[in-house]
């Protein structure tokens, strides 16, 4: 029985025995109407006598069944309806003890219904680190139900711990999202830890300025992008090409004072063949300098010309046969014209030899390779290159993206307090930028340790091209120096390892895969998760994504790095189709129905011409059939309503099967649920 129903049975028996012991049944004599019924019939009179000691148990009863049906029919419902759904409380807090993702309520896992009991999708940490990916068409909800609370939980976890709180690289394109970070950032106290690159402003960075790469690592990285972003030939000769003459002008550039080299410079060194042999030069002569080469010639040849030699300053070598002098190109071109053979050797330290090793290896590639070219296979290589290089030769974009050279912009009295010459060479020369107009970016490394958030702001609308190269080279950089970290760990093991977070919205205009290069995101994000990198993007759809990288399966070997999957409403076929494949199928019993009709001898009216009053039977049948159907199909996913979402889960251990998920948008209250934001209109 149920516990109302117990309580209604013992007020029922309780006013029973109430009556028997505060008003006792009339005795005889006390009413003649019932001594009457008592002497005519006594069976009538213990009825009656009964029924006036259980009448109010009998009362009690009716009245407590009439309100329970009346509270079961019209209250009950009503009251259901207002705390039915009811969300528990928020599941994560800033201040646990490892970050943590909440995705949105769960409700029934496979059909849109509202349950009594509602819980929450939670990412762990361990599946954080997995990467996650949202899928899902304009206007969705994607940005708002997905991008701005997810970046917002992460961003602001541990805001007040800045050993612990997180760092982070936004990408996006339509201008407006670095603002919402920015904002969140500063509700939490973390207003300094905001930097933001884009064409007029304050920072500046060069996509080249990394010193723990070599030459050679760079170009390839810059030929990769042209491949990326132009397509990659079936002729491997292309990105070689590419490859070897970036690589060398970057390296000539590397041997001049300073060390400093940018995309202009490659520009311009690439397209000016006379500027890049003045390079070339410049770098010899500083090798000269460094670790002069001596000629030595026999003593025997040395007497016999005596009188076209002896303009130079020969010395005697200790322990042979033989005087070394310092050589020039006059001195080359007499003993070539006296036909002496000579030897040649260095003359200094350790350290000029390898400079001077590495200004030859220039001069070789330059003088035998690149020069014995043809002159129109040299321009097609140079046209090919050009195209990409040449957007780094604008004013507004060389000001941000190739700076020049550190303490090149300082006023002078700075660089003489820096223990740099004077030349003389500012007179005439533009006013340098006023401090703190526009500085330089640290290097990334030192971002991601202290917990900075690096934004880009490039909207794509302005230069899509540029938007997107700035975006693969930043995006590329800081992955390069998060696969830095695990080293770094090792030797300093007792620091804390921050996580970074990876966030990118409108993920197809970033996204990269290298195939069989071995660059590419498929590639960073397979081996981040050491570096506990966070990697959040959004895209419209997985055919923006496949339209975007390089034909065949390239697609499907970036997906399968990102393990957890959410879902909006895909609007094309083929997208709802492979998510539906994604969320794998399930065995289902279906009912099938089988009727048979047999006729026996056939009569035919002879007024209408028909068959018909024959005898005959009908039959039917009812069987069953197991099969594998999609636990999702493909119409299921066109057919989301806005913030909702099928999400495939992964908690870093094991993947969860697929399910619905209502998610939380960032400008309604956490505490009130899906279905009663959708009824007030909310959504």
């Amino acid at each position: 029985m149920r516990p109302w129903t117990l309580v209604l049975i013992g007020v029922a028996l309780a006013a029973a025995g109430a009556r028997v012991f505060l008003a006792p049944f009339p005795g005889m004599g006390d009413n003649p109407y019932l001594d009457l019924i008592a002497y005519h019939d006594p069976l009538l009179h213990r009825v009656i006598r009964a029924w006036y000691h259980i009448a109010p148990g009998v009362a009690v009863l009716l009245a407590g069944s009439i309100g329970l049906s009346v509270s079961r029919v019209w209250l009950q419902p009503r009251a259901s309806r207002s705390a039915g759904g009811r969300l528990p409380d928020w599941p994560t807090s800033p201040a646990d003890d490892a970050p943590s993702l909440v995705v949105g309520e769960l409700h029934h896992p496979t059909v849109p219904e509202e349950s009594e009991r509602p819980s929450w999708l939670v990412i762990p940490e361990k599946g954080l680190y997995t990467g996650v990916l949202i899928v899902g068409a304009i206007g969705t909800g994607k940005t708002t139900a997905c991008m701005y609370p997810f970046a917002k939980q992460i961003l602001t976890w541990r805001a007040d711990n800045a050993e612990r709180r997180a760092g982070a690289l936004v990408l996006e394109v339509k201008g407006d999202f670095c603002h919402q970070v920015r904002r969140m950032l500063e509700d939490v106290g973390r207003a300094d830890d905001y930097l933001e690159i884009g064409l007029g402003g304050s920072w500046q960075w060069n996509p080249l300025d990394d010193p723990l790469l070599d030459s050679y690592s760079l170009a390839y990285g810059i030929a990769s992008l042209i491949n990326q972003l132009f397509g990659k030939s079936r002729e491997p000769f292309w990105q070689q090409a590419y490859t070897n003459l970036v690589r060398w002008i970057v390296e000539v550039h590397r041997l001049l004072p300073g060390a400093w080299v940018t995309l202009r410079d490659v520009y311009r060194c690439t397209v000016d063949a006379e500027l890049f042999a003045r390079k070339i030069g410049e770098a010899r002569q500083i090798a000269d300098r460094l670790c002069p080469v001596r000629a030595i010639v026999a003593n025997g040849d040395l007497a016999q010309h005596v009188d076209r030699l002896g303009d130079w300053a020969w010395k005697p070598v200790a322990g042979s046969d033989t005087s070394a002098c310092l050589l020039d190109d006059a001195l080359a071109d007499r003993l070539k014209e006296l036909k002496i053979e000579f030897e040649t050797e260095w003359s200094g330290s350790a350290a000029g030899a390898e400079f001077a090793e590495q200004v030859e290896a220039v001069e070789r590639w330059y003088l035998h390779d690149w020069m014995a070219l043809d002159a129109k296979l040299r321009t097609s290589i140079v046209e090919g290159i050009s195209v990409f290089l040449s957007l780094f030769d604008q004013p507004d974009v060389a000001g941000v993206f190739c700076p020049p050279p550190p303490g090149a912009d300082a006023p002078p009295a700075v660089r003489e307090e820096a223990g740099e010459p004077d030349t003389g060479d500012d007179e005439g020369a533009p006013e340098p930028p006023m401090p703190g107009l526009r500085r330089r970016l640290p290097p990334l490394a030192q971002l991601i340790g202290e917990g900075r958030v690096l934004a880009l702001n490039m909207p794509a609308g302005a230069n899509p091209a540029l938007a997107r190269a700035i975006g693969v080279l930043l995006k590329n950089a800081w992955m390069q120096a998060l696969l830095r970290r695990p080293a770094e760990a090792a030797k300093k093991p007792d620091r804390y390892m921050r996580p970074a977070v990876f966030v990118c919205d409108e993920y197809q205009a970033f996204a990269t895969v290298g195939q069989d290069d071995p660059a590419g995101d498929e590639k960073a994000f397979a081996l981040t998760r050491q570096c506990r990198c966070i990697p959040i993007v959004a895209t419209q759809s997985i055919s923006s994504l496949r339209s975007v990288l390089p034909s065949g399966e390239a697609w499907r070997t970036l997906v399968q790095t990102l393990r957890t999957r959410i879902f909006l409403s895909l609007s094309d076929e083929s997208s709802a189709k492979i998510a539906s494949e994604m969320c794998g199928t399930v065995m289902r019993t279906r009912p099938s129905y089988t009727f048979t009709e047999t006729t026996g001898k056939p009569e035919f009216s002879l007024l209408s011409g028909r068959a018909g009053g024959g005898r005959g039977t009908i039959g039917a049948s009812k069987s069953f059939r197991q099969s594998r159907e999609p636990v999702f199909t493909p119409r299921e996913f066109s057919l989301l309503a806005n913030y909702q979402a099928i999400c495939l889960p992964y908690d870093g251990v094991k993947s969860l099967p697929a399910r619905r998920v209502y998610l939380k948008p960032h400008y309604l209250p956490r505490d009130m649920g899906y279905w009663r934001q959708r009824e007030e209109g909310r959504i």
